[in-house]
């Protein structure tokens, strides 16, 4: 089975944020920084109104909001600060090996990755595992590095379940 697709900015951003989305050390990270807002606003109150003749209530009430609001809306916060990160990251050099034309082989061996720059080939046995979210596929070959695969490459379903299937049955076995 082969697909032949180009890889967008927007495709790399995605991978990163569905990766920390999923790795159990940033997900840990991202839980504690989390938590570690509000824990910190519990506190303040009780040093700010040392410092002012405002009561204990109004400053319960202002960090109370103000911890629900952080809670809220900090994963928010962490997908667009990765995203942010990214984008700066790509900024700092030529990528055009990343986002050029690529054609991607699946064969008994395994996947061969064929672009301008060169070709690439993995065995079955050396893929980790393979995930699937709304608009992409992951083939990972490592605990940080995948081919990513958006399923707009994909002519129907059905070739998208073929290629899915294809892999799932050469790494599982």
């Amino acid at each position: 089975m082969e697909l032949e697709f180009e890889l967008t900015e927007e495709d790399y951003i995605n991978y990163n944020i569905s990766h920390a989305g999923r790795s159990p050390s940033m997900k840990k990270s991202i839980f504690i920084q989390r938590i570690m807002g509000p824990a910190i606003f519990v506190f303040m109150p009780f040093i700010v109104m040392r410092f002012t003749d405002i009561p204990l209530w109004y400053w319960l009430l202002v960090f109370g909001g103000a911890s629900i609001i952080w809670f809220a809306y900090y994963p928010k916060y962490a997908s667009w600060e990765i995203t942010r990160r990214v984008k700066k990251m790509l900024e700092e050099g030529d990528n055009e090996n990343l986002f050029n034309q690529r054609t991607l082989v699946l064969t008994d061996e395994g996947i061969t990755e064929t672009s301008s720059i060169g070709e690439s080939h993995i065995r079955w046995d050396k893929i980790n595992h393979l995930e699937e979210t709304e608009d992409y596929l992951y083939i990972y070959v490592s605990s940080v590095s995948a081919h990513i695969v958006p399923k707009r490459v994909f002519k129907n379903s059905n070739e998208q379940k073929e290629f899915i299937n294809k892999i799932s049955e050469q790494i599982s076995s």
